[in-house]
């Protein structure tokens, strides 16, 4: 939620979308969220994968190989990796999320990346912020719903605005395993008027 936050702080084209969709969802509902009307959000769900691609819950995730696999060589200077059974493999998924091949201009947070019209464009294998599988996170729908609660709270009433403290570009700590800013998320809230 942090990371998504400072992206609607930072982007605030993509925060007034947002908020319009918020609005409009909150009049069709009668003032009262449900979470069918939610779902139907779909500029909100694309900003959450959009967030959650760009910083993802893990950075990476691991497997253990169930039967011998090698993986080739795809240039003369690579050797062929064989994996083992019972080898443990780490899947970097940050880095999966970070790819030019696979996400063009990478760095950039575009929510288009998620409109129906791309997502079927997505490989569903280099798109795991919760995992992917028998083993991914079973939390992730609840995760999933309780952020976009939040957002869809916290923007009918505010605007989530850069302060002086904010740093931009965010650099990432050095000191945490999982993502974590390095000078921590410093975010303004500006009352809307309604």
């Amino acid at each position: 939620m942090s990371f998504a936050a400072y992206e609607l702080a930072v982007n605030q084209d993509v925060q007034e979308r947002l908020r319009e969709e918020v609005y409009a969802t909150f009049e069709e509902c009668g003032g009262k969220l449900t979470y069918e009307s939610l779902l139907k959000m779909k500029y909100m769900d694309m900003v959450v994968s959009e967030a959650m691609r760009k910083w993802p819950n893990a950075v990476a995730t691991d497997r253990v190989c169930t039967k011998p696999y090698t993986i080739e060589a795809t240039s003369p200077e690579e050797k062929p990796v064989h994996l083992e059974v019972g080898a443990t493999v780490f899947i970097p998924v940050f880095g999966i999320h970070r790819c030019p091949k696979l996400y063009p201009d990478p760095d950039r947070f575009d929510p288009e990346r998620f409109s129906d019209e791309n997502k079927a464009n997505i490989n569903p294998y280099t798109y795991m912020p919760f995992g992917v599988g028998p083993r991914n996170c079973i939390g992730s729908r609840f995760a999933l719903l309780e952020t976009k609660i939040v957002f869809f709270f916290i923007l009918q009433h505010f605007q989530i605005v850069p302060v002086e403290k904010t740093q931009i570009p965010l650099k990432i700590s050095r000191k945490s395993f999982p993502l974590a800013a390095a000078n921590e998320f410093w975010l303004g809230l500006k009352r809307i008027k309604n």
